[in-house]
């Protein structure tokens, strides 16, 4: 390989790194730091625990429970790829036909509530990288879509 090769290959592959920085440092990101427990209480109207990983390596769903008896249980914040919301986005919306629903939400780059009888979660998409958010709550659909649009504004605003 002659210098001016070797040269080329080297800036290439600087680039390359240097491109996928930003990936590699939101696939590092721990759910739990997204959203403080005051902004999760503050959403459903309940104080709740710090953010719990479900195992201690797999930090890309956090869970923040109720810390009294209350209509809501408990809140999730799962990350995900933007790939994965994509491929999620076209499979609810088959589901659709099954009983389900869709219906749009004005968050992120695109985002979009999926329906299922009273439970309701939020996806959104934001450049290469996507969220859910899900209430878990005895509650009209309406009410824990409010709560979840709350929490994933809060949630945009640090990825």
């Amino acid at each position: 390989m002659n210098t001016r090769h070797l040269a080329t290959f080297c800036a290439a592959s600087l680039l390359s790194c240097a491109a996928a920085l930003p990936t590699a440092a939101r696939a590092d990101t721990d759910a739990c730091t997204l959203l403080t427990p005051a902004q999760v209480g503050a959403a459903a109207g309940v104080p709740v625990s710090a953010g719990k990983h479900v195992t201690p390596t797999f930090v890309k769903t956090c869970t923040w429970s109720a810390s009294r008896s209350s209509d809501v249980k408990f809140v999730t914040l799962y990350l995900q790829t933007a790939a994965a919301y994509d491929g999620g986005k076209q499979m609810a919306s088959q589901m659709a036909a099954g009983g389900a629903s869709v219906a749009p939400a004005t968050v992120g780059d695109d985002g979009y509530y999926f329906i299922a009888g009273s439970q309701v979660g939020l996806l959104v998409k934001k450049g290469d990288v996507s969220f859910k958010v899900t209430v878990y709550a005895t509650l009209p659909v309406a009410r824990k879509e409010a709560m979840e649009l709350a929490l994933a504004q809060e949630a945009l605003a640090k990825l």
